[in-house]
């Protein structure tokens, strides 16, 4: 074969890898083109027709109400509503009540990244010694830029690493990593938590997967217990060991409010009593230097959502969590036996694989009308791209354990 149609699928790739595109927008854009495209590039749940997975009708009602709420002309923010909405958040992570009031709750536009973005900036204020962001190698692109942004210098370390200098923040993704599903082991986590015990360093965890790591139980667990196993796992050895933390926590993948796009979370964990006032204070600064204060209506209705319907908001989340044990499974069952089986194993979890590619494997992938990510020699796929039809869904895993590995 001659695969001509997934050459000239490459070509086009490249042309807008060179205009400036990502390579996450050039999947999307390259799939959106073909009407027989399989997107398997793009960053959000699907469902089992590969359709994106509606939006939270609980956001969405109270978006609507918030902008019948909208009419005067002034700047709305959520501050009388923060304290109910910091218990709420502390109670979805199943954070135990012993831990509150060291906490204190930020609301930062951007979902996600913004709650990242925040909590490098606020570490920085805080401890103003910090030189450095170290990430795990692999991890997410969008943090090179992010620590360029607070000045701060950045390196890569191996998965798995503790990272115990005390002028250097590390970044962990506190679940699967965004990029290669890999899910940190128990003990590395206890490990990196004895590293920052007792304030030695602060540690910013990166939750934008909340309890995805055990999606593959939904089902056979309750929400509550998944969502404990992520607390014990993820956040509690570090709060055990005295640990300055920040956690950056995502609505966008966890409530389905991709469209949407509300503010994210950031949790800031200072054990220390006599801090709460410079905590507080830094807080605020620079949530208003990044416009947060002021906010837009759907973080206003994500607000009041979370303070006074958290029981649905969790309903959305549980729906994701059982749509991705659904995909896994699919995926495990026809893995069996093949180079990328690995993949599929206890170590791995969440919303992408990452795999090596072929030599020629882009041209091939494309000549199936399938679409992931593809760059640096690595293949980056959505395991929810995976479509019902289990003909066809063996047909796409047979093609990716040809030319992956």
């Amino acid at each position: 074969m001659d695969f001509e149609f997934g050459k000239s699928v490459q070509r086009d790739g490249q042309q807008l890898l060179a205009s400036g595109k990502d390579a996450n927008q050039v999947a999307n854009i390259l799939c959106e083109k073909d009407p027989q495209g399989h997107n398997y590039g793009i960053g959000i749940v699907l469902d089992s027709a590969g359709k994106p997975t509606p939006t939270s009708r609980t956001l969405l009602e109270y978006v609507t109400a918030e902008l019948g709420n909208s009419e005067a002309g002034r700047y709305m923010n959520s501050a009388k509503l923060m304290p109910a909405v910091k218990e709420s958040v502390l109670r979805w992570q199943r954070i135990p009540e012993k831990y509150w009031d060291r906490f204190h709750l930020g609301l930062p536009s951007d979902a996600g990244t913004g709650a990242v973005q925040t909590a490098v900036q606020a570490a920085v204020a805080l401890w103003p010694g910090l030189a450095t962001a170290a990430v795990e190698a692999l991890g997410w692109p969008a943090y090179k830029p992010i620590s360029a942004m607070a000045r701060l210098a950045f390196k890569e370390v191996p998965p798995d690493s503790v990272v115990a200098e005390e002028t250097v923040v590390p970044i962990y993704q506190s679940g699967p990593m965004n990029t290669t599903g890999q899910v940190c082991g128990a003990e590395v986590v206890k490990a990196r938590a004895e590293s920052a015990s007792h304030g030695k360093q602060p540690v910013i965890l990166d939750r934008a997967y909340s309890g995805f790591e055990f999606a593959r139980l939904a089902g056979e667990e309750s929400y509550d217990r998944i969502m404990q196993m992520s607390y014990e796992r993820q956040v509690a050895p570090f709060l055990d060991a005295g640990a300055n933390v920040l956690i950056a926590l995502s609505p966008t993948k966890t409530f389905v409010s991709f469209a949407l796009r509300p503010c994210g979370m950031l949790l800031v964990f200072c054990p220390d009593p006599a801090a709460d006032a410079k905590v507080a204070s830094t807080l605020n600064s620079v949530l208003r230097a990044r416009g947060s204060s002021f906010e837009h209506p759907v973080t206003r209705a994500f607000a009041k959502a979370m303070a006074k319907d958290r029981p649905r908001l969790e309903a959305d989340h549980e729906s994701v969590l059982r749509r991705l044990a659904e995909a896994e499974q699919l995926w495990k069952n026809l893995v069996r036996g093949t180079k990328i089986e690995y993949l599929f194993s206890d170590c791995y979890a969440g919303l992408f694989r990452n795999t090596k590619a072929s030599e020629g494997a882009e041209a091939r992938i494309f000549d199936r009308h399938i679409y992931p990510v593809f760059g640096n020699g690595r293949c980056r796929l959505n395991v929810t791209g995976i479509p019902a039809d289990r003909e066809l869904a063996a047909a796409h895993v047979a093609v990716f354990a040809e030319n992956c590995y």
